[in-house]
């Protein structure tokens, strides 16, 4: 019965069959991102071992085959014999070192990301496999023998993508804003700030209830020149009125 949910690849497949991790194995050939299962992980270094010991026997027996060959010829004293065995050692020799080096150059990228995703799973960065180049390879495998670590989903190709699409916080501009916060008009007004005359709030050109003139009601004085409310100014003390021409004679 298949999984009608399969995890998809980047993501580890808890207790994957040999199968499984075949096909995701190969399926991944340079798959750097992502996290690997020790299952998947155990099942593909099962079919690594069983590609390359075939290739290594087959160097052995080139190598070693030979031999009694050589042996044969030396007792005979027989130059040729020896010339030819020697010949034939070094071109099955040759032979199989080229089969052993095409098949670990197929399968060196491959592992290599396999040791990566492994040991992204158990909560490191997956460089630390890149110590199998140097001849410090016990280091990433006992590192990829560890149980996986919730540190490691920030591996996921999913988690990366959201965290990428994302801008640090206090950058981005804040939610259904074009400007930040606090620098954007208010809320309705298009150009100017909300409901903001052209003159300060309550204060318009005129003092209020004040005219161009005084507030009071034109009278007509001497000469026809308007007078303001009231009793025309005096020129004597203040509340003294100018006395009239006879008695000022």
């Amino acid at each position: 019965m298949t999984n009608p949910n399969p995890v998809p690849l980047g993501q580890p497949l808890v207790g994957a069959s040999f199968g499984q991790a075949v096909r995701r194995f190969f399926r991944q050939y340079v798959g750097f991102s992502g996290r690997a299962s020790r299952s998947e992980f155990w099942w593909a270094m099962l079919l690594v071992q069983l590609i390359v010991l075939p290739a290594t026997i087959l160097l052995v027996v080139a190598s070693l085959g030979t031999v009694p060959a050589i042996i044969a010829a030396a007792a005979t004293e027989d130059e040729a014999a020896i010339g030819v065995a020697v010949t034939t050692m070094i071109g099955s020799t040759f032979l199989a070192s080229g089969v052993v080096l095409l098949v670990s150059l197929a399968l060196t990228l491959p592992l290599l990301a396999l040791y990566w995703r492994r040991l992204q799973d158990a909560g490191f960065h997956g460089a630390w496999s890149l110590l199998s180049l140097v001849s410090l390879g016990i280091v990433p495998f006992v590192m990829a023998c560890l149980p996986p670590s919730p540190a490691g989903v920030r591996f996921d190709p999913a988690t990366r993508a959201a965290w990428a699409g994302a801008q640090h916080y206090g950058t981005a501009q804040p939610y259904g804003g074009a400007q930040p916060y606090g620098t954007a008009q208010p809320y309705g007004a298009a150009g100017q700030p909300y409901a903001a005359p052209a003159q300060p709030y309550g204060a318009p050109m005129q003092p209020y209830g004040a005219p161009a003139q005084p507030f009071t009601a034109p009278a007509e004085g001497r000469g026809g020149a308007e007078q303001p409310y009231g009793p025309p100014p005096s020129s004597g003390p203040y509340g003294a009125s100018t006395p009239p021409p006879e008695q000022q004679r």
